[in-house]
């Protein structure tokens, strides 16, 4: 990327840079994401409450077994994994978190064997901090604040937390939930 070259947000792909670039509750900016199913409910939201959904239009959610998904965020993700500018670092953990973070875990995992569970923390490389800062400050002031509020309001919450929101405030979405119970 030259310096003359104007870097802005245009589709989903770039608004998740300029999420993972977005501070929250634990960094000022540059806040990793963890888990697959925080990740798609995040990107979900920004849809559902955000003036964001714009750049969205690439994205279909449907009802899944973790609520609402939509596979063009992963597609996303990956894409942004092989062009070097988002990293995928595995996390073990000895216990889990809640339930629904156990759900998660075994899911991803595909197996029930003792010790360490894993999950996947998503962050930027440097070369993606420097796109992500580009798309990030190519956003209005009032783009800016929502996404930094939805990612103060949602990143640090709970995974089980997050479910029941999303689950309670949009309850088509969780039509073909395999934790539905859990959840509650």
């Amino acid at each position: 990327m030259n310096e003359t070259e104007e870097v802005r947000v245009e589709n989903g792909t770039d608004l998740i840079l300029a999420l993972l670039y977005a501070g929250g509750t634990k960094r000022e900016r540059d806040e990793e994401i963890i888990g697959n199913t925080r990740l798609d409910k995040l990107v979900f939201l920004l849809e559902q409450e955000t003036s964001l959904k714009k750049y969205l239009t690439d994205f279909k959610f449907d009802a899944y077994n973790f609520g609402p998904y939509s596979s063009e965020v992963f597609d996303s993700i990956q894409a942004l994994i092989n062009s070097g500018l988002v990293k995928a670092d595995p996390l073990e953990s000895e216990g889990y978190l809640d339930e629904a973070d156990r759900y998660e875990i075994e899911d991803q995992t595909l197996d029930n064997v003792p010790g360490p569970k894993k999950t996947i923390v998503y962050s930027l490389t440097p070369e993606g901090r420097i796109v992500g800062s580009a798309l990030f400050n190519s956003l209005s002031p009032e783009e800016r604040k929502e996404l930094i509020l939805l990612k103060k309001s949602f990143n640090s919450m709970a995974l089980r937390k997050l479910l029941q929101y999303v689950y309670r405030k949009y309850p088509a979405s969780t039509t073909e939930s395999i934790i539905k119970d859990y959840v509650y």
